[in-house]
């Protein structure tokens, strides 16, 4: 397992060998291949104190984010929740009461471990939480850099705006 010593060290990132994507949601693929489990992005309206969720079952990742959020807070949440499997933090987890209320169209049953997002104050959360921003930044300036939508009007113009005076002052 990692920790956040580690995390802090510039080259984790390339440690990983991800793939370049423009969109956390392009990672889905990628983490199927690694872990042998399909990855499953469900939408889901949360309780406001859960941001986020990840089901594992024997054969799939269901995670869970909230749609009423932000584009760029659902795809905060979904690399979130990504990190947790890069990390593997799913091989050692007991299913948790949690699952049969977010996660209605799976059966409690066959949930085998259940991460939720609440706060921070566990190491695994806070290393977790890190390695997301870390990826989320990386992925956002190679958006940045391409002519992409996020699919948000509103937020390619803003992005735009500030990435044009970001590169002014350099």
């Amino acid at each position: 397992m990692w920790s956040a010593r580690r995390l802090r060290r510039p080259d984790l990132l390339a440690e990983l060998k991800l793939p370049h994507v423009t969109n956390i949601r392009d990672l889905s693929g990628e983490i199927s291949h690694r872990t042998g489990r399909r990855v499953i992005l469900e939408p889901r309206e949360l309780a406001p104190s859960v941001c986020g969720a990840c089901a594992v079952t024997e054969s799939a990742f269901h995670v869970g984010y909230d749609p009423r959020t932000s584009i760029l807070h659902q795809d905060h949440t979904i690399a979130h929740e990504f990190c947790h499997l890069l990390l593997g933090h799913h091989e050692n987890r007991p299913a948790s009461a949690l699952s049969e209320t977010i996660f209605t169209n799976v059966s409690t049953g066959t949930v085998q471990m259940m991460l939720g997002r609440t706060k921070y104050d566990e190491d695994e959360e806070r290393d977790t939480e890190q390695l997301a921003s870390l990826l989320q930044r990386k992925i956002i300036d190679r958006w940045l850099r391409s002519d992409k939508s996020s699919g948000d009007d509103v937020q390619d113009r803003v992005t735009h705006t500030l990435l044009r005076r970001r590169e002014a002052r350099s």
